[in-house]
């Protein structure tokens, strides 16, 4: 099941990509597209129990990739595919915090580390962020 803070954070990516889109003067179809990808990227919490949502990436990608999404997984350190839309995605992710609130890459960084009681540099999001950095991702 997804929380309402899981709600707010899911609602807050697709905000935020949407946001972006609309800075970047992208086209509307892509507006679209990030909006909606924003909408799906943690849906995998909803064919989860709790104790496995560190799965959620790897479940929300195969259900995305069996429904033609071109970019499906999100969250995940070397992943098999780069693309620009999956840089984004993974730049809007790890900057809405678990309330919605758009917070900075070190400030998620340490949120996550917080809730999981995880130190920053063994989070599974740390390498996807030092990414992120050196592509020049703010």
């Amino acid at each position: 099941m997804i929380s309402e803070d899981r709600k707010k954070h899911i609602f807050g990516v697709a905000g935020f990509l949407k946001d972006y889109a609309e800075k970047e003067n992208m086209p509307q179809e892509e507006i679209e597209e990030l909006f909606v990808l924003g909408l799906l990227h943690d849906i995998g919490y909803a064919f989860l129990e709790e104790k496995d949502y560190c799965n959620h990436e790897q479940v929300g990608g195969e259900i995305l990739k069996n429904q033609g999404y071109k970019v499906y997984y999100h969250g995940v350190a070397n992943c098999p595919y780069q693309s620009r839309v999956l840089d984004l995605l993974n730049w809007a992710d790890m900057r809405v915090d678990s309330s919605g609130n758009i917070v900075t890459l070190d400030g998620r960084l340490e949120e996550l580390s917080t809730r999981y009681n995880v130190p920053i540099k063994e989070l599974n999001s740390y390498p996807i962020v030092c990414e992120l950095k050196r592509k020049v991702f703010k």
